[in-house]
């Protein structure tokens, strides 16, 4: 398997750059070959999450970027497109989320390093995006296999040596894997994503009952917003498990949190 590696596709995450400027001067000898990418260095030197759009909304069909990251998009699609068979795309999050990855394809290989990854770290969580199988704008379309990483809690352009070294060590992880071990899937947890929460019209906060605890069970009649007069918004609906919650980076869309179904791989495998 040759594996593309980009960290930096937001410039103001450094711990996926601290690693793939590591294993780029590294080269040590694993199972799978790979090469690394510093996605977007114009937006590191800023220290912002990307100079005009997105870059990780710039490919696939639905792709759409603009200025700097059309460009970048374009340079990192004429190396990696064709090239690798899999996309490792690295990033970190400030919301309380732990070590997860992100499946955005549900073929065997990326189901299969999901749970590679999971095996050798429990306390991992594999989230399925609500686009997985079909076409997503995210750098791991480059490729026909991929798995976004992303961990936290960090601040936004902070280096944090435990989430660096926690990183590294997925990443070699994978690059050591040989992607013939399989699993039964319905032993294997996972969050699939349903869809976002906005704010509500108002002065409102996330309520300190849900913020920090992303995948904790949120029911109806739980509080999920709270305003300075003590006055509450509680869920209404199904049980929904949130995650990505107080993200800083979504504030600019009026997003509080995303929001899953907990299930098994078989499961989402079975109705993709």
């Amino acid at each position: 398997m040759n594996i593309a590696i980009i960290g930096g596709t937001h410039g103001n995450e450094p711990t996926g750059i601290e690693v793939v400027k590591f294993l780029g001067n590294e080269n040590p000898q694993f199972k799978n070959s790979y090469k690394t990418f510093f996605a977007n260095p114009e937006a590191h030197k800023l220290g912002k999450r990307y100079v005009d759009s997105d870059l990780n909304r710039a490919f696939g069909k639905t792709g759409q970027s603009k200025g700097y990251e059309s460009t970048r998009s374009s340079e990192l699609e004429k190396e990696i497109v064709g090239n690798f068979d899999f996309v490792l795309d690295l990033h970190t999050t400030t919301s309380n989320m732990g070590p997860t990855v992100i499946l955005t394809h549900l073929d065997e290989a990326s189901v299969r390093a999901a749970c590679w990854l999971k095996e050798n770290n429990p306390e991992l969580v594999i989230i399925i995006s609500s686009r997985a199988g079909g076409d997503c704008p995210y750098t791991t379309s480059m490729a026909s296999s991929g798995l976004t990483v992303e961990i936290g809690p960090v601040a936004n352009n902070v280096v944090k040596a435990e989430l660096v070294l926690l990183t590294h060590k997925l990443v070699t992880e994978l690059l050591d894997f040989n992607f013939q071990k399989t699993w039964e899937m319905k032993n294997i947890e996972c969050f699939h994503t349903q869809g976002i929460m906005s704010y509500p019209e108002g002065e409102w906060m996330v309520h300190p009952e849900v913020d920090g605890h992303d995948f904790l069970q949120v029911r109806e009649g739980d509080p999920l917003f709270i305003n300075m007069k003590g006055e509450l918004i509680t869920h209404k609906g199904d049980p929904m498990y949130p995650l990505f919650i107080n993200e800083a980076a979504y504030q600019e869309n009026n997003t509080a949190f995303e929001y899953a179904l907990k299930t098994n791989l078989q499961a989402v495998l079975d109705r993709a």
